[in-house]
């Protein structure tokens, strides 16, 4: 394990790690994207909602699939191959290979239960995607260790780049939802490849029974924290798909998408190398760790908190102009959670403090009393439409993160000045970015385009304005920091003295 890391060796390594999660992100995402646009204007709304049904499908039975050996594999911050990652290896394949077999099984009671049981053998082919991820999950697990982010984008572009392909052309030769899970299988197993060949990993099939309960005990904590945060997080759309059917399943599908792309999935991606940082900071350096981490809120609120408040003034003609006018209802949807993906980007890092000190049971405690009442009030204003489920859900984000900011304030011997430090200049720049897009959404009379591009300009300029009067030293430090990510220069020649 590391015994010292020099405060700028750490800074260095995260900032490489946030520029190779941010170019991952712009290759998968951005791929992603565009073949979902495409794919919006070739199916129905319906079609998308059967497709979402067997992703929420496949996340459930595969909650907790690796019992947490691939958080215990970064958390132990180890070197090398060792007998610890291959038990890892072989829990993880035991159970993905068990739960792939319960996902056929399985698939005629979930496919009933959506509503659609003419689309069993869609359940049941998206199962077989479980195997492939389970097959990659600790190679995957060794590179986030290893912050070696830079490689980890290459399967994830892989995987992007074969979906978007398979999905497309399965869907121009004349198949409907069929496209999106053979392309999703397609993608699955390119990933899986590509970190085969990728990581030194070759697995031996070791299953040390010490070792697997050792790690256990805090991959446990980390698999139920998993469990409860998916069930979480996909608690909404099972209730819509359950209640109001395919159709509005696939317009509340959509209406995340870009909020998933501009704010959620740069979250996570900032997650996934603050998790590694913060776990080394905390090996290294434990008196530091209330500072690192109110820099990375800091930075991480300053670029959501603006772009959430934008997108939900602009949300109906942005989908209208990038899906067409037949999702022009999942608009109001994308609003509300475009304000949950800004919450949901502050919360994040916090998280990750938790797991980086092996208290993740404050937050699995946490999770477990809300769970389900969300559930509860979700199911209770379902009957009212996406919207009002969409809103829900936002609210209960915001009361849950509120009390996670508090146990996180604790946990670090900080106070609430030092949040408001943190979180002032993204709030005052979010203000000014709401003031003028909304001000063009409410003078605005013309075409979806026109107040789309208007209400783009009017909340940036407005944004910037605020932050430039109110937030300047925070924008000169974001700035300087984006700076040190560039790769370095060598330096210039030297003369060569004469004589």
């Amino acid at each position: 394990m590391p015994t010292s890391v020099s405060t700028s060796s750490w800074g260095n390594s995260t900032r490489r790690g946030l520029l190779w999660a941010g170019t991952s992100l712009l290759g998968n995402k951005a791929v992603s994207f565009v073949s979902v646009m495409v794919l919006a204007r070739l199916l129905t709304p319906g079609q998308f909602g059967v497709v979402a049904a067997v992703v929420i499908f496949l996340s459930f039975i595969e909650l907790g699939s690796d019992l947490g050996m691939k958080a215990t594999v970064v958390y132990e911050q180890e070197e090398g191959v060792t007998a610890r990652v291959q038990t890892a290896f072989t829990a993880n394949l035991i159970i993905a290979v068990s739960l792939t077999v319960v996902g056929v099984l399985c698939a005629p009671l979930v496919a009933r239960f959506f509503g659609v049981s003419d689309q069993v053998e869609l359940f049941r082919l998206g199962a077989l995607s479980l195997l492939f991820v389970g097959l990659g999950n600790i190679h995957d697990a060794l590179l986030v260790r290893e912050m070696d982010f830079k490689r980890r984008t290459i399967p994830q572009v892989v995987q992007a780049i074969v979906r978007a392909v398979i999905s497309i052309g399965l869907a121009l030769a004349g198949l409907e939802a069929e496209a999106l899970v053979i392309g999703m299988l397609a993608g699955s197993a390119a990933w899986t490849l590509a970190q085969w060949t990728l990581s030194p990993l070759r697995p031996t099939f070791e299953l040390d029974r010490g070792i697997l309960r050792a790690m256990s005990s805090y991959g446990g904590a980390a698999a139920v924290l998993e469990v409860l945060a998916l069930v979480a997080y996909r608690a909404d759309a099972v209730i819509v798909g359950r209640v109001l059917g395919e159709r509005a399943l696939g317009l509340y599908t959509i209406a995340f998408r870009v909020p998933e792309l501009a704010i959620e999935t740069i979250a996570w991606n900032t997650s996934e190398v603050a998790f590694p940082a913060l776990a080394r900071k905390r090996a290294t350096d434990r008196g530091d760790l209330s500072r690192a981490t109110m820099r990375l809120l800091r930075f991480q609120a300053l670029y959501a908190l603006p772009v959430a408040a934008g997108l939900a003034m602009v949300a109906t003609p942005l989908i209208v102009v990038l899906f067409s006018s037949k999702w022009s209802t999942a608009g109001g949807v994308t609003a509300a959670i475009a304000v949950k993906a800004g919450i949901t980007a502050i919360v994040f890092p916090l998280g990750d403090v938790f797991k980086a000190l092996g208290r993740q049971r404050v937050l699995v405690v946490l999770s477990a009393i809300q769970l389900p009442i969300m559930v509860g009030t979700i199911i209770a204003v379902a009957p009212a439409g996406i919207i009002a489920v969409a809103w829900a859900r936002t609210g209960f984000t915001a009361v849950l993160g509120m009390i996670q900011i508090g146990f996180v304030l604790r946990a670090l011997d900080s106070d609430v000045r030092s949040l408001i430090r943190a979180l002032g200049p993204a709030l005052i720049t979010a203000a000014g970015v709401a003031v003028g897009a909304g001000a063009v959404a409410l003078a605005f009379d013309g075409s979806d385009l026109a107040e789309l591009l208007l209400g783009a300009a009017g909340g940036g300029a407005a944004g910037l304005a605020a932050a430039r009067l109110f937030a300047f030293d925070a924008l000169r430090e974001l700035w300087d920091q984006l700076r040190k990510m560039r790769p370095s220069q060598p330096p210039p020649p030297q003369p060569i003295p004469e004589g």
